[in-house]
């Protein structure tokens, strides 16, 4: 074997962890890029609608008028878009697809930080990995042209922090979630039952929410004269935005297809009954805490939720999905709701983008819905057992 050789083994023997990365965050860009000329309906009605719309009535300026249902922070960013000279559909795009890479890092970051021994680099780009090519995350930025990794990332950060107990900063990250996507509100029980069962942070953290989007909307206002009202009024109109109890999503409302405003107000409430039995519950045995009881909560939030709550979509359970993957690199439990909750993604992706029939369902529906009865049962008796090793890995 020549030298030049040796030092190409012994760069690769020393760097391969380094090289896999990059080679996977490369052909993870390349596939994106097959997609990028794709027009989705959400595109052509509504955010290319915008951006010509800011483009052609005075740019920061056209804020002030804008009559849809995205909130400032992102439209800011569109706003900044129409001074460059490129294709719209490649930069709002690229803007989420920047932010597929920013989710898979913070969920390598998450399963690198949680992970003890010598495996914790390889656990963490397996994790960064995993994400990036999961099927949803590649099809809803680079197909699609949809921003939830803008707020899911926002929401695993949060998750860190609060890991880390490092409250104000996770409450701020939390907030910028709100200031993107109102989705991430499935995840506020959580924060609403540590407050109260772990007594580590003061209710004025959960202000830090608010005001972060407030924050966030201070260029709209500033430079485009948004009224201030819109920095909370539009998720108003998001949350009223659709009359149909469930649209493309495996949930009990695929049962139900009429009476939307009763079967609404039921589910509501059916799910706020839930939640605060759950805390009743969490109170009563006393549940002593670690990270892995703290993700399985957030999972099992995430899914019941969106699967007793009315007017749920087919991107509604995204952080669900990403925070599956996590969950089951961690601690290795619960596969097969993990395979349903991607599995759904998929299909419903499917759905929108391609037409796939929709016959299946409310099979589809029965089957999700037994999965989450097993892991309800499962995440209660885990809670309260401190008799078996629920250590942090």
């Amino acid at each position: 074997m020549m030298e030049f050789e040796k030092r190409i083994i012994d760069f690769f023997k020393k760097n391969y962890l380094l090289i896999f990365a990059v080679g996977i965050t490369l052909l993870s860009i390349f596939i994106r890029l097959f997609f990028l000329d794709y027009r989705s309906n959400d595109f052509d009605g509504f955010l290319n609608r915008w951006f010509e719309y800011f483009k052609t009535n005075g740019q920061f300026k056209a804020l002030a008028t804008y009559d849809g249902d995205y909130n400032a922070p992102y439209l800011t960013l569109m706003v900044l878009f129409t001074y460059l000279p490129f294709n719209p559909l490649y930069m709002i795009k690229g803007l989420s697809i920047l932010f597929d890479f920013v989710l898979a890092f913070s969920c390598g970051y998450l399963v690198y930080d949680l992970t003890n021994g010598k495996n914790k680099r390889i656990a963490g780009l397996v994790a960064y990995s995993c994400i990036l090519f999961l099927p949803q995350v590649i099809l809803n930025s680079s197909m699609w042209a949809q921003c939830d990794s803008i707020y899911s990332s926002f929401v695993i950060l949060s998750l860190i922090f609060l890991l880390k107990e490092k409250y104000p900063l996770s409450f701020i990250l939390l907030g910028c979630a709100f200031a993107f996507k109102l989705q991430f509100i499935f995840l506020l029980p959580l924060y609403v039952i540590l407050y109260i069962c772990q007594n580590k942070f003061s209710i004025f953290h959960f202000l830090l929410i608010p005001l972060t989007n407030i924050v966030l909307c201070l260029p709209a206002m500033i430079f485009g004269g948004m009224p201030f009202s819109k920095c909370f009024s539009i998720f108003g109109v998001q949350i009223n935005e659709s009359d149909c109890l469930v649209l493309n999503y495996p949930n009990i409302y695929q049962f139900i297809h009429n009476n939307f405003p009763y079967f609404k107000l039921a589910g509501i409430g059916v799910m706020f009954t839930l939640c605060f039995s759950l805390l009743i519950y969490i109170i009563h045995k006393n549940v002593k805490w670690n990270h892995e009881k703290i993700l399985t909560l957030s999972l099992f939030l995430l899914t019941v939720v969106t699967y007793i709550l009315p007017g749920m979509h087919e991107r509604y359970m995204f952080v669900g999905e990403i925070l599956s993957v996590v969950y089951f690199l961690l601690y290795k439990k619960n596969l097969p709701l993990v395979i349903a909750i991607n599995f759904n993604a998929f299909l419903t992706y499917s759905i929108f983008l391609n037409g796939t029939s929709t016959n299946l369902m409310q099979i589809q529906s029965l089957i999700y819905g037994v999965l989450i009865l097993y892991f309800s049962q499962y995440t209660l008796k885990f809670l309260a057992d401190d008799t078996k090793n629920t250590k942090d890995l």
